[in-house]
């Protein structure tokens, strides 16, 4: 197994590829927690900091990405955009899905009209 970290490992057909497993791994926690809180009811607190941190690092990852790609006069991968998106959708699919699951506990108090 040849694992040399040289500049030709870091690219697949002249695109900057080097990155694409840190998304696929954001990706990854993100449909984790979409299943986490479809399983079990979550704070919605929870949801919110661990989404907005998340999105704020991917965000930032995407960013970089971009701008060494283009450094070396490379291509940027597409991959990387295409996960940042599918993962900011199932976040807020997630949020969503917390926020539904939060109101529907909430009792609504009721009133008598006893005079």
């Amino acid at each position: 197994m040849n694992t040399l970290f040289t500049y030709k490992h870091f690219l697949d057909e002249h695109t900057f590829s080097l990155l694409d497993p840190i998304f696929e791994a954001t990706l990854l926690f993100a449909v984790l927690l979409l299943i986490i809180v479809m399983i079990k009811k979550v704070s919605i607190w929870f949801c919110l900091l661990f989404a907005s941190f998340s999105i704020i690092v991917s965000g930032q990852l995407l960013w970089f990405s971009g701008i060494i790609a283009d450094e070396l006069n490379l291509e940027g991968s597409s991959k990387g955009f295409y996960c940042f998106v599918v993962m900011l959708l199932i976040h807020c699919a997630a949020i969503w899905i917390s926020l539904v699951k939060a109101s529907k506990h909430e009792k609504i108090p009721q009133y008598s009209e006893e005079i």
